[in-house]
């Protein structure tokens, strides 16, 4: 069906320039947020175990980062999933066709929904490839040196972090993919969405596009996790130290003279 297009083999990258501009500051935004959000929640491990307050450290940041970037990521999505689907024919006519829509160009890049689905797959995407991520690591830690980790390792990490992120979310994803490229069918709301979903076939019509999404997600994770702690290296970012040097500077509660 693809290639029966006009555009043959080219139509798989439909989007793309969309996607690659829409994605650097949604990306920037969520990880600095992330970033912020884990270091600053990890000097409170006094109150719950180390382990445990890592792993809430990381899901409270991803969803804070993820909820604070759906906002950037919407209007792309929106774009880049109607050129994929063939409703656009280039980005120009993705841009006129919204600003020339009767329900207003707003309307067209933030549908009915749009936001709300966005948010409900992007915060347990998010928590779920963070946590699988951050679980794999520290176990390739203990049995390395403890401080940095070769680059294939980076990359297998990232990898299967992204494909069980992906795999558990997929049902979301298929919520988020027809109420942004037809909200007119479900008037905005994502129970109608979910209820027409599941009339047509159960819980496989949520599984539509797993495997396609997984080819997708897969290597991009293991790319960006690949490049994520390569930049970590170069600028000198080490979260460990980091920790140590905020420990050091808070003022420990004095001990009880007997």
């Amino acid at each position: 069906m693809i290639f029966a297009r006009p555009g043959g083999f080219w139509e798989f990258y439909a989007g793309l320039g969309v996607a690659v501009l829409g994605s650097m500051p949604s990306s920037a935004l969520y990880f600095g947020i992330y970033a912020y959000g884990k270091r600053k929640l990890r000097p409170f491990g006094h109150v719950l175990s180390d382990r445990m307050i890592v792993m809430c450290a990381v899901a409270i940041s991803a969803a804070i980062g993820n909820t604070l970037a759906s906002f950037s990521r919407v209007p792309y999505e929106v774009l880049k999933q109607r050129l994929q689907t063939g409703q656009y024919r280039s980005l120009l006519h993705a841009f006129q066709s919204c600003v020339n829509s009767e329900r207003g160009f707003l309307r067209e890049i933030f549908p009915l929904g749009g936001i709300r689905i966005q948010m409900i797959r992007d915060i347990p995407y998010a928590i779920f490839t963070l946590l699988s991520y951050e679980l794999i690591r520290d176990a390739v830690m203990k049995h390395s040196d403890g401080t940095t980790t070769v680059w294939w390792k980076d990359m297998c990490m990232g990898g299967i972090s992204g494909g069980i992120g992906s795999y558990l979310t997929n049902p979301m994803d298929v919520l988020k993919t027809r109420l942004q490229t037809q909200p007119h069918l479900y008037g905005g709301s994502v129970v109608a969405c979910i209820s027409q979903t599941w009339q047509e076939g159960g819980v496989s019509s949520f599984l539509r596009g797993s495997v396609s999404r997984l080819f997708h997600k897969v290597p991009a994770n293991a790319m960006f996790f690949l490049f994520y702690e390569f930049f970590k290296l170069l600028l000198n970012v080490n979260e460990k130290d980091e920790d140590e040097e905020e420990a050091t500077t808070t003022p420990s509660p004095q001990k009880k003279k007997s």
